[in-house]
């Protein structure tokens, strides 16, 4: 009797046993619903569900830096502490426009930024304002985000080739040196500037995007104050160490290179990169180095430039920037930059390197025109007008190392 009575109970429960695994398995199919879901079917079936949004605000670890400014465009670039997307708006008297910079249909998220604006007129002024949001976890769905954090609105003025004199500062082999930096940007703001050029060897060897920010970015765009632009040439430093080859992210001018040109007024600037100062094959590179090909196009580029380049031959004056006065290292041929120099009747070659101060004069080393090798701890400071180039040389302690001027020549 306890058993024929106990079967329709066994047959129940099974039953509902068999339902409930039914259930567990079709709703294990649909995935969840809730927005952090990350199952296809919920994204094909609510891809609209609001993403979480957590109170999280990223700080702003390097104000605003202005590199390579030219009559119609400028980089701008900032860091934070934590990753996050990247936008800046701008405008003459208004921040009326935008840019969300985006690389292959992806917009950036990191916790370094770098944004093109371009499309500018040149000598106007213009208001500008970073921000980035943070970016919690990139998930393929629904990403966790934070809040955005805005930095001052800053100003800058872009290069204009129509007007009437130039000025500019240069300070050279800072070797992470974050004094040194302050000092001589101390120095620099005595008298405003158009733009501040660094000569190179900002950093002893590169190690890691928080070196280049601590040692060298973050004290130059807090002494430049979000306005004055940076000129940059790679010193023969920035080429050693493990982080050496992502130094191009940071530091290249706007067409990913690191030699170029740029006008501001009677001044036509050539920025060319020295390279290293020893061989390819010298041991201490252990074979990872090839300066010969790329000399060698930066060569080509430059006798181009030289030639073809209107600005050579029609700006009051040119004057070469690079970081070792006698080019670097080209196996012995460093002449036939000079010749080309020569030929192209350059003005003056501004150089570091040699941490204390020199003037070459012409026909010292086959030059037709004068070196400057800036000291480390120093400052040129260089005026230009349509007849004439005033350069005077100050260290940080205020000692006038040298003053001189050029007279604009026939070209």
């Amino acid at each position: 009797m306890k058993s024929s009575r106990m079967w329709p109970i066994l047959l129940m429960l099974g039953a509902a046993c068999f339902m409930s695994m039914a259930a567990c398995t079709w709703a294990a199919s649909q995935g969840s619903a809730h927005p952090g879901g990350n199952s296809a079917a919920s994204s094909d079936d609510d891809a609209n569900a609001p993403y979480k949004t957590f109170d999280a605000v990223p700080a702003i670890t390097m104000p605003p830096l202005l590199l390579d400014m030219s009559s119609t465009s400028v980089v701008v670039e900032w860091m934070t502490d934590s990753p996050g997307d990247e936008r800046v708006r701008y405008g003459d008297g208004r921040l009326d426009h935008e840019i969300v910079p985006q690389q292959d249909g992806l917009i950036p998220v990191g916790a370094m930024h770098r944004v093109v604006i371009d499309g500018l007129l040149p000598g106007h002024t213009y208001q500008y304002q970073v921000s980035s949001r943070r970016v919690v976890a990139l998930k393929p769905y629904w990403p966790d985000m934070g809040r955005t954090v805005q930095s001052p609105v800053y100003s800058f003025t872009t290069f204009d080739p129509a007007k009437k004199s130039a000025s500019f500062a240069v300070i050279t082999d800072t070797h992470e040196d974050v004094d040194r930096i302050r000092g001589l940007m101390d120095m620099i703001h005595r008298e405003p500037v158009d733009f501040v050029a660094h000569d190179g060897d900002g950093v002893n060897y590169g190690v890691s995007e928080n070196q280049l920010k601590d040692r060298f970015l973050e004290p130059m765009s807090t002494g430049l104050q979000g306005r004055v632009p940076l000129v940059y040439a790679r010193g023969n430093h920035e080429y050693r160490g493990e982080f050496a080859r992502s130094l191009g992210g940071y530091l290249h001018a706007q067409d990913d290179k690191y030699f170029f040109t740029r006008d501001e007024g009677p001044l036509h600037l050539v920025v060319v990169d020295t390279g290293e100062d020893k061989p390819d094959d010298t041991n201490v590179y252990a074979g990872l180095n090839d300066l010969r090909d790329y000399r060698s196009e930066e060569f080509a580029w430059l006798r181009k430039t030289f030639t073809q380049e209107n600005r050579t031959t029609t700006a009051p004056f040119t004057v070469v920037l690079g970081h070792q006065p006698d080019w670097g290292w080209l196996d012995g041929h460093g002449e036939q930059w000079t010749q080309l120099a020569n030929r192209a009747h350059i003005d003056l070659f501004i150089a570091g390197h040699e941490h204390v101060f020199q003037y070459i004069r012409p026909g010292e080393r086959g030059n037709d025109f004068p070196i400057l090798v800036v000291g480390q701890d120093q400052v040129a400071r260089v005026q230009v007008s349509d007849t004439e180039l005033k350069v005077v040389v100050t260290d940080r302690a205020g000692k006038l190392a040298d003053e001189f001027s050029l007279k604009r020549k026939g070209k």
